[in-house]
């Protein structure tokens, strides 16, 4: 798994499968940083956005405890969201890991990712 760089975050981009994903802020600001990731019930994946530069910090995550008994459920959806004050040159990562069998196929987890300026309201 390799750490893909995102430019121009002001679409929403759409990715298949676990990586990571980092964006370079250009600006200081405040920016709304969101993942939404459709999975199958059964998943056990971890989902992380993580600044690095004028702060270090894992600024939200959440761990979904998939189980055995739900492999014939449709998939699910998970969205995890946040602010980050960044400053230039701050990266922010999504992260989508599990080492759960069933979430390592490239079509299993899907996620959008967006990081726009402005806070949560």
């Amino acid at each position: 798994m390799a750490t893909l760089i995102m430019t121009d975050f002001t679409d929403q981009k759409v990715v298949s499968g676990l990586n990571s994903y980092q964006y370079t802020i250009p600006t200081a600001q405040i920016y709304k940083c969101r993942i939404t990731v459709d999975h199958r019930e059964a998943s056990t994946i971890t989902v992380s956005i993580v600044q690095a530069g004028s702060v270090n910090a894992t600024l939200a995550t959440i761990t979904l405890p998939g189980s055995p008994a739900n492999l014939g459920l449709p998939q699910g959806t998970a969205i995890l969201q946040t602010a980050a004050n960044c400053a230039v040159n701050d990266t922010i990562t999504f992260s989508i890991t599990s080492s759960n069998a069933i979430d390592q196929q490239l079509n299993t987890i899907k996620s959008r990712l967006i990081c726009t300026v402005g806070g949560l309201n």
